[in-house]
Formats: C-alpha cells, structure tokens, sequence
C-alpha cells in the first residue's frame, strides 16, 4: 500500500536528517565551544541530539509517527532560525534546506504555514543589510524556494492518489481490486478482534459466463461485468466495499453485519441480478457464498470458506445463496 510507502519514505527522512545532522552540524559543537560561542554550541548540539533521539526512536518503533515528524520539522526550521539570529545575516542560508525538508516532513498545508512562520521569523535580519536590495533579495530568494517547494509537494501529493488509484483499483469495473480488499479484509480482522465488530464477507460468481465471452465476444462479457459492478455499487449500503476478486467473481464486504442479515442483503443482490443484468440471449444469475468472520480467524481462512459457499451455491444448482460453515 501507499501508505507504507509514505511511512517509510518519511522514516527514510528522519534517518537522512539524524546522518546529516551528526556529519554536518555535530563537528560545528566543537568549532564553536573551542571558539567561545557558547550559545551556538548549545543550539548545535540540541539539534543534534534530538534529531538522533528522534531516529533511535523512530527504528525501534518501526515507523515514522506524525509526532516526529512534527518534532523534526520543529528542530530542523527553529534551529536553522537561531543559527540565523546567533550569527552574520549570510547564515540565513541554513533556512533553504529547512524550507524543502518541512514538505518532505509533514502534509503541504502544515508546511505551507511552517515555512511562513520561519520566513517571518528571520525578517527582522534584513533590516541589518546594508541595502534595500539586499534585504529584499533575501526575503524574494526565501520565498521562491518555499513556494517552488510547496508546487512540488502539491504535484507529488496528486501523483501519490493517482498512483494509489491504479494500485487499488480494477481498470474495467472501477471497483477496488484484490489488492485493495485483502487491505479491508485485514482491517476488519483487527476490529474484530479488538471491538468485537461482527463482518461478512459476500462472495459471487457469475453462472456461466464462460458462456458469454465463447458466444458473444469479450467485449460484451466486459460490458457485463461492467454493469455488475455499477449494480453492485448501487445496491450495497454505504458502509459496504465492493470489489473484483477476478474474472465473473465479485467480492462485497459487509461491515458491522452479522450472517443472518448478509444472507438477507446476498438475496436481495441475486434476485437484483436475475433482474437487470442480461447478455444478448437475456437474463444472467450469479451463485453466493456469504462466510461471517470467526475470532482468531485470519483473512485468508475467512475467504476460503465463503468461496467454498460459492462452489457448494454452484454444486446445488446455481443462482442460490449459501452460508459457509
């Protein structure tokens, strides 16, 4: 999942920002103790501590939480605003690399208003220039750099949902495709085992839809499947995840609902297909196989036996629902 992906792309982050800070800012502790500036040792050796916290804490726990995000992104721009302060107005240079790392750190808004706030707070630097000019190169060059930023983030923000769209998403039917349901199927596990929140998985397959694709062409079988799909997404409740396990076979996850009630709404969706889904040579049935989840039971055990139901619905003659055992 993209999420993952996010989640390790920002404790890949945490980690540069630890390596960086110990080779980079560690070795100025030194320089600036033995040269007397007291102070900026201090604020260096801050950073570096906390940044290193931040990543031990971050591998032991697995992965990059929000908070240290926050915390790194908080360092990385208030240490490069005292650095700024502490020292000659050429210093300000430490805030471009804090003004990129804000978007790589937390979402575009909360980045947006960080590197605000930070470029505010090295305003007052420029009224120490010699000239206008100056002053307002400082503030333009500062600017440019946080806005060219937060294009880039907002053009990467949209690239990652569509990226997620195409992981997660069946092409043909527009529904959410087994990658995207083994991600449900697994979250359902972990509410019930922790809240006790019943589910049942629905599963159906098409009656003889080899049938259509031998006679009438694949193009009519995907226009089939196509029209299953939007039925489907009108008929379940909003509660429910529709997906395409694969070929005929489609996948509704019932939320907070007990067998008894998923048996219900699997007879509503057949009857529902009999009726207005249809080939060249008329009406189509599907055969269900509804399997509510067991405690301690995992989500591949849960598919299997609401695909058995499936194969028994077929074996005792198609176009029924059957309750997994």
């Amino acid at each position: 999942m993209l999420t993952d992906s996010k989640n390790k792309f920002q404790r890949g982050m945490v980690y540069l920002f630890a390596i960086l800070a110990s080779l980079l800012i560690a070795p100025f502790c030194v320089i600036r103790y033995l040269n007397g500036e007291i102070v900026n040792a201090v604020v260096d050796l801050a950073i570096v501590v906390v940044a290193l916290s931040s990543a031990i804490y971050t591998y032991r726990l697995g992965q990059a939480t929000q908070l240290v995000s926050n915390i790194t992104a908080l360092l990385y721009s208030s240490g490069a605003v005292a650095v700024a302060h502490l020292n000659e107005p050429i210093y300000v240079f430490w805030l471009f690399p804090s003004l990129i790392a804000n978007f790589f750190l937390l979402n575009a808004t909360a980045a947006l208003i960080a590197n605000a706030l930070t470029i505010a707070a090295v305003l007052p630097i420029a009224l120490y220039l010699e000239t206008t000019t100056e002053a307002f190169a400082m503030v333009a060059s500062l600017l440019m750099c946080g806005s060219m930023a937060y294009v880039f983030a907002r053009l990467t923000h949209q690239q990652q949902l569509l990226l997620q769209g195409y992981a997660n998403q069946d092409a043909l039917t527009q529904l959410g495709n087994r990658r995207a349901m083994d991600e449900e199927m697994r979250l359902s596990v972990a509410d019930c085992a922790r809240n006790l929140t019943p589910a049942t998985l629905i599963i159906l397959d098409l009656d003889f839809f080899k049938m259509v694709n031998d006679k009438f062409g694949h193009t009519t079988g995907d226009e089939v499947l196509v029209d299953l799909a939007q039925l489907l997404t009108r008929r379940v409740r909003k509660t429910d995840r529709v997906f395409r396990f694969g070929g005929e076979e489609f996948v509704v996850l019932a939320r907070n609902t007990c067998l008894a009630d998923a048996l219900v709404i699997a007879e509503q969706l057949r009857v529902q297909i009999e009726m207005e889904i249809n080939d060249p040579d008329g009406a189509l049935t599907a055969s269900f196989g509804c399997a509510q989840l067991h405690n301690d039971e995992t989500p591949e055990d849960w598919f299997i036996r609401a695909d058995k139901a499936v194969y028994q619905a077929k074996q005792q003659g198609r176009n029924c629902v059957v309750a997994a055992e």
